[in-house]
């Protein structure tokens, strides 16, 4: 059974990303500055894993 299937409302996460960081997610490239994607997908992975943390904990 998948996660999707035992939650069938919509959840929401808030991630705070600086503008570049936001650039780079919708593709603009930042040739000196690779990183900023790299950062912001991290940031984003780290909240996703906090809230299914929270939710295991929860659900305990």
């Amino acid at each position: 059974m998948s996660y999707e299937a035992r939650e069938p409302q919509e959840q929401k996460i808030s991630v705070e990303l600086t503008l570049n960081e936001a650039l780079a997610l919708t593709g603009v490239r930042f040739r000196q500055n690779h990183k900023l994607e790299v950062d912001a997908v991290q940031k984003i992975k780290k909240q996703l894993e906090e809230q299914i943390i929270d939710k295991r904990h929860s659900l305990q």
